[in-house]
């Protein structure tokens, strides 16, 4: 309430709201009385008031001090210092600012220096690159190799327990299908194997045709002209255990359950002078697959000598062996008797 007596002093209430102290100060006395009072207090402001006039010069020194750049105030305490703020258009420029200025000026060049820093990166990353690349591709590729294997074997053991002598296929000696490659086309008519690309390793095939051996059927009446054709695709076949040589003829080799004696290996060539040249997997060894259905990779850099009986008899030739326990893994048109 003595806002608005004061207000009322000054004239500085609106109409109504002057209206209202005035009725108030009619009805109340003690209202009145502060009104009384107050209004000798603006008189006395009234009286009082000097007029001076300001020092000679302090325009322009304002002026000359506004105008001035700011300082640092050093002081004392150091919570006490003042710091100057500095133009906005003289502020430091950010690292990053200027990095991207000079990256998009026109001065910015892709020097040859750059070139050959790049082209080093791309050939340090391609020699990390690739030879685990090819690594991955041939680990593959040897598995895959392993799991048809397997899938071989189940066949051959299936054969064997569907006839009396528990036997596996056995290569002729005689006619169109006596060599070591014919001894899956009895799996694979038989319904032993669903397919007969089990019968081949995918890293000695192309990729891009399909594997397809013919039937004994087609072998046995195939004309003399016609054979070489229809046995292209057994050189991509498995070697095969070319069984056992009992007076002049040859035996199949039997399911016994040997983990010693190898059925079906890798491809793998005799050359010149006893040389062994296997195929697939970087030529570094050979999956074999086990009478007892085990698959195993074999270096030929650690036992070649164990390798190496596996592909001939006892006598040194590549025919089928002289005894039960002396296996001979053949390729392609390896025939078991090599006299025939």
């Amino acid at each position: 309430m003595r806002d608005n007596l004061l207000g009322y002093l000054l004239n500085a209430l609106e109409e109504d709201e002057a209206r209202d102290v005035e009725v108030l100060a009619e009805r109340d006395p003690e209202i009145q009385h502060d009104l009384q009072r107050l209004r000798s207090h603006v008189r006395l402001l009234d009286d009082s008031w000097v007029d001076v006039s300001p020092p000679a010069g302090l325009a322009a020194r304002a002026c000359a001090f506004l105008d001035a750049p700011a300082e640092v105030a050093v002081a004392d305490d150091p919570a006490e210092a003042v710091v100057a703020e500095t133009p906005i258009d003289e502020k430091p420029v950010p690292r990053s600012s200027r990095a991207f200025s000079a990256m998009t000026s026109d001065s910015s060049r892709f020097t040859m220096a750059d070139m050959l820093v790049a082209a080093g990166a791309c050939v340090a990353a391609a020699v990390i690159f690739f030879p685990a690349l090819a690594s991955s591709r041939m680990l593959a590729s040897r598995l895959q190799c392993e799991n048809n294997l397997h899938q071989v074997g189940m066949a051959l053991h299936d054969f064997a327990y569907q006839n009396k002598q528990q036997a596996y296929p056995a290569i002729d000696t005689d006619g169109p299908a006596d060599f070591a490659g014919s001894f899956g086309l009895p799996l694979v008519e038989q319904g032993h194997l669903k397919s007969p690309e089990f019968l081949s390793c995918a890293a000695n095939r192309n990729e891009n045709s399909k594997f397809r051996l013919p039937t004994l059927k087609e072998v046995a009446q195939a004309a003399p002209e016609q054979i070489p054709g229809l046995r292209a695709n057994f050189n991509l076949v498995y070697n095969y255990n070319l069984g056992t040589q009992h007076n002049g003829r040859v035996i199949a080799p039997k399911m016994q359950g040997r983990a010693d004696y190898p059925v079906v290996s890798d491809i793998v060539h005799v050359g010149d002078k006893g040389k062994l040249a296997p195929k697939g997997h970087g030529v570094t060894g050979v999956n074999i697959l086990f009478d007892d259905g085990r698959v195993e990779f074999i270096r030929l850099d650690e036992i070649p000598e164990l390798v190496r009986q596996y592909y001939f008899n006892d006598l040194g030739k590549v025919e089928a062996g002289v005894n039960e326990n002396d296996p001979v893994l053949g390729s392609g048109f390896t025939k078991a008797l090599s006299s025939r």
